[in-house]
């Protein structure tokens, strides 16, 4: 009995009747990966002597090589997904501002908490990358400068213990 190859062992290891993405422009069903996943859920695919995310070896198989600079993203936001249809290179900003994560709400917001504009003039970045509102900033200088100028009264007695 001749060993079977890897596309036929791939092929074992998919539910084709996985769950209905909720993701507007995500046609069809996602075909679920039955086999090992990594601690992060993501599926694993033993081929060529090394242990690979199975997510990889689908889009290769269907779109070819993996980009330089992309990650592949499930845009049916299922990490279990192999559907070829469901998965697309992303340079990694692109991948990660398209989750719903932190980094990608702060990233779309276009204004402090406060209300002013993150823009040219009133953004500064800090060493960690991170966004500082200039204006919010001057706000808060101007208030601590009046707080530490403020004369506060003297006590005039004081209690003794007893």
């Amino acid at each position: 009995m001749p060993r079977p190859t890897a596309a036929e062992r791939f092929a074992r290891f998919i539910n084709p009747n996985g769950p209905i993405p909720l993701i507007r422009g995500v046609i069809g069903r996602c075909h679920e990966w039955t086999g090992s996943t990594d601690q992060d859920g993501y599926a694993r695919f033993w081929i060529d002597g090394r242990n690979r995310r199975a997510y990889h070896y689908a889009y290769e198989q269907s779109h070819g090589p993996i980009p330089a600079g992309h990650d592949i993203d499930h845009h049916c936001r299922n990490r279990r997904c192999v559907r070829d249809s469901h998965l697309r290179a992303l340079t990694h900003r692109d991948n990660v501002l398209a989750s719903g994560n932190v980094a990608a709400y702060r990233a779309a917001q276009t204004h402090c908490h406060r209300g002013h504009p993150f823009d040219e003039v009133n953004t500064r970045r800090r060493k960690n990358g991170t966004r500082a509102c200039r204006a919010c900033a001057r706000a808060r200088k101007t208030k601590q400068g009046a707080t530490i100028h403020q004369i506060t009264p003297a006590t005039t007695s004081r209690k003794r213990a007893a």
